[in-house]
């Protein structure tokens, strides 16, 4: 005999309904939790990735690479005992901070530039995908906008200062993103540093200078010099550059890093590409591959008098902030 039905009370309704939404708020909660993590590249990369390997000789401007000191940066010694004295490590860094801050002078007087920006990170032990993102930036005020280009295609973050609580936006890519909500996130949070060792606020070429001379000022003041070496006359994605490689002998000399390799561009004096790498453990076996712990590249650079408002508008219709 067929079961009576009967209607459900309101209450019984409602209580169902609240149980339904907690259920479907509790699952978005941690799936935006996890799903804020560095995707694995699902797609191919749009376009090669910058590598140090693709160094080469620029065969037509050659340069003694040895000739590690320019003299209209570094003055030349009076007499013969001050050169026995000079310390080459010391020249070459002095060289390099010089180098830097004309670079950071110029770029500063220019309203805002594109890139393509690449990373690789290890974080918490774990190298993860390289990710490669377009990158608009602005100096005053600070702004960026970046869009990933491979692993969680689609993905955007827009960061400007003094709006939205000192939040950046993030709209994660793909399925996602048309199903879950913008996330605000402090740049300084734990769950943003899941996704980068660096915060949104410390993006861009200045910044990144800026970060090697302080490191490299921190050598100079200690007394405490690690190897380093200079090579011009380099071509790296077309554009001349110098390497920088440093390295120190103790761990004591410097906490985090053992080793850095930097490409300076040369017409632009400022760090397109970057290796930082830490030290071993006793069970480090490739020294190198083991330790990297980032990596990052400027590309494709274009210098821009002065962008669109509606780049740093979450509500720019090209975006995905509000939908």
């Amino acid at each position: 005999m067929p079961r009576e039905l009967h209607p459900t009370s309101p209450k019984t309704t409602h209580r169902r309904r609240n149980f339904a939404a907690a259920m479907v708020a509790g699952g978005s909660i941690a799936f935006l939790y996890y799903s804020f993590q560095p995707a694995t590249a699902e797609e191919n990369m749009p376009r090669r990735t910058a590598r140090l390997s693709s160094l080469t000789v620029d065969v037509e401007h050659a340069v003694d690479s040895a000739a590690i000191v320019k003299s209209d940066v570094v003055p030349a010694p009076h007499d013969a005992s001050d050169a026995r004295e000079a310390n080459p490590d010391q020249t070459a860094i002095e060289q390099i901070v010089s180098q830097l801050e004309r670079g950071i002078d110029h770029l500063e007087r220019v309203p805002s530039y594109t890139a393509i920006f690449e990373r690789e990170e290890r974080i918490d032990g774990e190298m993860k995908e390289p990710q490669q993102m377009e990158l608009k930036l602005r100096h005053a005020p600070f702004s960026v906008y970046m869009k990933w280009l491979n692993g969680d295609k689609g993905r955007e973050l827009l960061y400007t200062a003094n709006e939205n609580d000192g939040r950046m936006l993030v709209k994660l890519g793909g399925w996602k993103g048309n199903l879950l909500p913008t996330l605000k996130l402090d740049p300084h949070s734990e769950r943003a540093k899941t996704e980068s060792r660096h915060p949104v606020t410390q993006a861009g070429l200045v910044n990144l200078a800026r970060e090697i001379i302080h490191h490299r000022q921190r050598d100079l003041e200690t007394g405490v010099l690690p190897k380093c070496s200079v090579t011009p006359g380099l071509l790296f994605e077309g554009r001349r550059v110098t390497k920088l490689e440093v390295e120190y002998d103790s761990q004591s000399n410097s906490s985090v890093y053992r080793k850095a390799i930097t490409l300076i561009d040369e017409e632009l004096n400022l760090p397109v590409y970057v290796e930082n790498y830490t030290w071993p453990n006793q069970n480090t076996k490739n020294l190198d591959e083991e330790t990297l712990v980032e990596r990052y590249a400027y590309t494709e650079i274009r210098i821009e008098d002065q962008l669109a408002d509606a780049i740093w508008d979450h509500g720019n219709p090209d975006y995905r902030f509000t939908r």
